[in-house]
């Protein structure tokens, strides 16, 4: 023969479970938990409810536990900022030494372009030299032309006045 199962009614259900009996019925509506029988307005239940009623109270508590609060949060995001600032301090190391590299290449470049100058300057001293003298002979003429000019400007001046004065 089966052993019956004996049937509770929700106040008695909550009872056991050691809630009031308004939690037991959200849970249970929640929960799409539907009665073994009805006896009038009373639903009954099975006794194993009660397990399912606490299991899920376990995963919810353990949902809770794993939720996190504004403090967790926080940390969490410091934690994230410090890790992001090392990897940019990292990359920044790498810059630094990709830009001294390039100092060496430029400075190197800088000594070349030097000592290409160097060769080539008596060259350009020779061709110093050509424009110096060709720029002196210039500023000559064009001083020895002032001077007729002014020359000339005086002999006719005084040449008017000569013959005014005279």
């Amino acid at each position: 023969m089966k052993q019956e199962e004996k049937l509770y009614s929700q106040t008695e259900l909550a009872n056991k479970a050691g809630v009031s009996k308004g939690t037991l019925s959200k849970w249970i509506s929640k929960n799409d938990v539907s009665p073994e029988t009805i006896k009038g307005n009373k639903k009954l239940y099975k006794e194993t409810i009660i397990e399912k009623y606490k299991q899920g109270k376990k995963i919810n508590n353990t949902e809770k536990k794993k939720s996190f609060s504004t403090v967790e949060y926080l940390k969490k995001e410091i934690e994230q900022q410090r890790l992001e600032i090392e990897y940019l301090k990292k990359k920044l190391d790498k810059k630094d030494d990709q830009i001294a590299a390039y100092a060496g290449k430029f400075a190197k470049l800088a000594d070349q372009a030097q000592q290409l100058n160097l060769a080539d300057k008596p060259q350009l001293i020779q061709n110093n030299k050509n424009d110096v003298v060709s720029s002196k002979n210039k500023e000559r003429k064009q001083e020895t032309s002032r001077v007729s000019m002014t020359t000339k400007r005086r002999s006719w001046f005084s040449r008017l006045f000569k013959d005014d004065i005279e």
